[in-house]
């Protein structure tokens, strides 16, 4: 009892209560503000050391000292006249009952900002009201912030963004975001909750860089979207020469942190750059950068700069060898940069192509390269089977799913594609892309009654997301729902994300199906000459098949049968007039309906 007393006429309780209330203060400020500052995680770490030595040291001087009128003295020096007098508490009650107020301003704050019936927003929800489905494992990689001293290294920063978001997308029990979604985020004001909404993840990463001459530094943290919290972070301080080593080691970690079911071994696997260049890394990730959305003239040039230092690097063959695949590509813009023959474009996708296969860091790579191979032959038979390899090993891969979903429609192969769809839309509730694809390929598929509700569902889940609304409005007419459908036209144009030629290719669809054929006529009349694809819907949609057919027919006399071959997409297509496509129809032992008519297709 007399230690008690003792320890109370110190006011050692006191301290202690006001020790506990500041360092709680300052741990919760720490680990809220330095991850925002870029300080590693080890911070953090420091101050929670530090407040804990502390803690002994503050109770050891309020028995040795003690506060008065005229200051801090000794307590063998104060009388007990001078420790009683109540002045002498009041700085130590203002200072506990101030940290208090404090703590329950910050606990205040937190309920309200990460409680979900605090959120104006709440949680993403179906048409039913019930919450959206979220898979537990899904992430979106945002793209990484530059704050190098002279701001030009965002090459870098969406690079290696880019790159980690490939790896994870290997994983087999991970969903991943596709680049295309959650680069809307780029620069966004917007809270994580809010962006992991949008996409319908669980988790968020996102990053920073700052790089120089010789050093990089990078920050990463990755955020779980329910409550905000930092469930992983890390900071890499390192030389440019280890550039390849960040990348692999924040996959790595990330994926560890997520709890995959995979292991060590499969990890490596999945992370693998297979650079050993630092230079030749450096100048493929510039390449990506400007390969937005396919690879232009000057990203080709930069591939072929990685390939030449690094002759062992697949994915640069790979890449250079896309920018070839897409020369004899009519529905891309980059078609048709070059002059040279179509004979050549091949050869040239074709060496670049083999090399990626020889050099292909993993047995699955190497499947996902030959199938691309075989694809651009038209192989079509051996390109889903090698596309179905792949999808074995690398189940999560959506842009995958939409290559072989596209052989299978070549092919008329109606199984494989049935099998596709319903692998897509198991996942088209958890991810936007899935439900772009789905509906790209639903009217093909073999259950079209039940497309209608699915359609509506999937509005509903992914209210923001232009992509799918585009889609959807195709496949509404199709199945006959009109009015449905200008609903749905109507919101599309209202979507930031909206693309002015698709915007236009809604309304003249619409358009037709309600009979406005004059307004179609005008709008073809307004398509570029070099469009050749465009116009060839254009003059479909209003039924003058033959014009259509002699639109394409310069394709036929170049030998660009790959061209001829991605119309194959459309019901309405009829490949008879064409001999070199119906040789690899023949070959490929593919037995298509005859042409059908457009659902809605403007009438007289």
């Amino acid at each position: 009892m007399r230690l008690l007393t003792e320890l109370k006429r110190r006011k050692v309780f006191r301290v202690a209560a006001a020790y506990a209330v500041v360092a709680w203060v300052l741990i919760e400020v720490s680990d809220t503000v330095f991850p925002r500052l870029g300080l590693p995680e080890w911070t953090v770490t420091f101050v929670i050391a530090l407040v804990v030595l502390g803690f002994p040291v503050a109770l050891f001087l309020s028995w040795v000292y003690e506060f008065t009128p005229e200051g801090i003295q000794r307590e063998t020096d104060v009388t007990a006249e001078e420790a009683g007098e109540p002045p002498t508490d009041r700085p130590m009650d203002y200072l506990i009952m101030g940290g208090l107020f404090v703590v329950a301003a910050i606990a205040g704050i937190g309920v309200f900002w990460f409680s979900d019936t605090g959120s104006e927003e709440g949680p993403a929800t179906t048409a039913e009201g019930a919450p959206a489905a979220i898979h537990d494992k899904s992430i979106a990689v945002l793209p990484f912030t530059d704050y190098s001293a002279d701001g030009d290294k965002e090459w870098f920063a969406d690079g290696l963004a880019d790159e980690i978001r490939a790896a994870l997308t290997r994983t087999p029990d991970l969903l991943v975001n596709a680049r295309t979604s959650s680069f809307r985020h780029k620069n966004s004001d917007l809270d994580i909750r809010e962006i992991a909404a949008d996409l319908g993840v669980a988790y968020v990463l996102e990053g920073s860089v700052r790089m120089s001459a010789e050093r990089i530094r990078v920050t990463a943290q990755l955020i779980r979207a329910a409550d905000g919290f930092h469930l992983w972070s890390e900071h890499f301080d390192r030389n440019v020469a280890e550039m390849i080593e960040i990348q692999e080691d924040l996959a790595r970690q990330i994926a560890m942190a997520m709890e995959t079911t995979m292991d060590s071994e499969a990890l490596a696997d999945m992370v693998v750059v297979g650079a050993r260049s630092v230079d030749a890394y450096q100048a493929y990730l510039q390449g990506r950068a400007l390969a937005i959305p396919d690879p232009t003239s000057e990203s080709y040039a930069l591939f072929e700069v990685a390939r030449a230092l690094d002759p062992g690097f697949a994915e640069a063959h790979f890449r250079a060898a896309l920018y070839w695949w897409l020369q004899l590509d009519i529905n891309r813009a980059e078609s048709y940069e070059t002059r040279l023959t179509p004979d050549q474009i091949r050869q040239n996708f074709v060496e670049r192509i083999d090399q990626a296969i020889a050099t292909a860091p993993t047995p699955a790579a190497r499947k996902g390269y030959q199938a691309m191979k075989a694809s651009r032959e038209l192989r079509l038979r051996g390109a889903i089977d090698l596309y179905r390899g792949y999808l074995a090993e690398r189940p999560r891969e959506i842009a995958v799913w939409s290559e072989l979903m596209l052989q299978a429609q070549r092919a008329s192969d109606q199984a494989a594609l049935n099998e596709a769809l319903e692998t897509v839309l198991a996942q088209a509730e958890l991810l936007p892309g899935a439900a772009r694809l789905y509906l790209t390929f639903a009217w093909w598929g073999s259950d079209q009654e039940q497309v209608v509700d699915r359609v509506a569902a999937l509005l509903a889940r992914w209210p923001d997301q232009e992509l799918v609304w585009y889609q959807a409005h195709r496949a509404l007419l199709v199945a006959g729902e009109v009015e449905l459908a200008r609903e749905v036209a109507a919101r599309y144009k209202q979507l930031p994300g909206a693309v002015d030629v698709l915007s236009m290719l809604v309304s003249a669809r619409q358009a037709c199906a309600e009979g406005r054929r004059a307004e179609v006529e005008g709008m073809l009349a307004s398509v570029p000459e070099h469009d050749t694809s465009l116009l060839w819907l254009y003059l479909v949609m209003l039924g003058r098949m033959q014009e259509a057919a002699d639109l394409l027919m310069p394709l036929e006399r170049d030998g660009r049968t790959e061209a001829l071959a991605s119309f194959l997409f459309y019901p309405e297509f009829d490949p008879t007039p064409f001999p070199s496509l119906m040789r690899v129809l023949e070959r490929e032992q593919v037995e298509r309906s005859a042409p059908a008519a457009q659902r809605y297709a403007c009438q007289g």
